[in-house]
């Protein structure tokens, strides 16, 4: 189905004419929006690498020690302490402010010791778990951070996408309509010349 054109007249090319300097003001400011996204961006990744590193640095020497602690209990001892001790940290979503973005973020709650009843566990295992207890805060930042920069990433998309659609889309169809406008209006005045100097012609004949 072909785009309806705009009714050919002055006043029409003059909005043509203001939605183009519209659109492409809009352009403008989206593209500062993208740019100043990126940098923020930039700013973020090195913190985010050094969280991960930190991260996955304690996290390796934990899981040492528990693998040592797993060795000392054997697997089944430690199969059946998993299935009877409960859960002693809850995970909460909540909205936090970081970087003067507003978004969902992780927070660690309730950390409390387990209870281990009857079993005899290795001292091993106790240094796992509040090895693992002690980063949670650093996990929780890290974690954070990733959500931070995938929130601005698809700002940054999103913003593209509007760009795209304004260069792509929005412009080429104003600009296609002042052309065929402009086109129509100097086809009429052709005519209406032609036709008054017919029409002056006519009159001269007339007037001999």
């Amino acid at each position: 189905m072909a785009l309806e054109r705009p009714i050919p007249s002055r006043l029409t090319l003059l909005r043509l004419r203001n939605q183009e300097r519209l659109y492409r003001s809009i352009k403008k400011t989206v593209e500062d929006a993208r740019n100043a996204t990126i940098q923020r961006i930039r700013a973020i990744i090195p913190k985010l690498e050094i969280a991960r590193k930190s991260v996955y640095d304690e996290l390796g020497r934990v899981s040492l020690i528990l693998k040592a602690a797993v060795s000392r209990m054997g697997i089944e001892e430690y199969g059946k302490l998993s299935e009877v001790i409960k859960p002693s940290v809850d995970v909460e979503f909540i909205d936090i402010t970081m970087e003067g973005l507003k978004f969902r973020g992780l927070e660690f709650r309730g950390v409390l010791s387990p209870n281990y009843g009857i079993y005899a566990i290795p001292p091993e295992l106790d240094s796992a778990l509040y090895g693992i207890y002690s980063n949670f805060k650093v996990i929780s930042e890290m974690m954070n951070l990733e959500n931070l920069f995938y929130t601005l990433l698809a700002r940054i998309r999103e913003y593209q996408r509007m760009v795209n659609a304004i260069d792509n889309v929005l412009l080429p169809r104003i600009m296609d309509n002042s052309r065929f406008v402009r086109l129509k209006l100097d086809e009429d005045e052709r005519e209406e010349f032609v036709r008054r100097i017919v029409i002056s012609k006519l009159l001269e004949a007339m007037g001999r």
